[in-house]
């Protein structure tokens, strides 16, 4: 029975356990990216008209991207934000795990400054890590 959990953990396409650890230079560039990312999140929550498929932003997306001057990311990357994602900051550090591939966050990190570690807690369990 204990085998099972092993074969899932490979097997099973949803099982990424992606980690991604973003240090910015200063602790408040990284409560900048947090607060953003909870903006984003929310608003494409409430913006039905958002459509992770289109090759284009709707209007009302447009818009708000543009206020927070937001344009490294297309449509399917912005749709990463609405993945099960659990993000957390500790003074300058930002990290994210996710099951999926949320690899817009390493886009969004990139672009407001950040150093960016990515890697596979299968491989690397965080327990384990120096």
């Amino acid at each position: 029975m204990g085998g099972m959990k092993i074969w899932n953990s490979y097997g099973a396409e949803h099982s990424l356990n992606l980690v991604i650890i973003g240090r910015f230079k200063e602790e408040h560039e990284a409560e900048e990216f947090e607060t953003l990312t909870n903006k984003v999140t929310s608003f494409l929550h409430e913006n039905s008209e958002f459509d992770v498929e289109a090759d284009r932003f709707d209007k009302k997306t447009l818009a708000f991207l543009g206020k927070e001057n937001l344009f490294s990311l297309s449509p399917q990357q912005l749709g990463h934000l609405l993945y099960d994602v659990h993000l957390t900051r500790d003074g300058n550090e930002v990290r994210i795990s996710s099951d999926d591939d949320v690899n817009a966050f390493i886009s969004l990190l990139i672009h407001k400054g950040a150093k960016v570690e990515v890697f596979s807690a299968h491989e690397y369990p965080e327990n384990e890590r120096d």
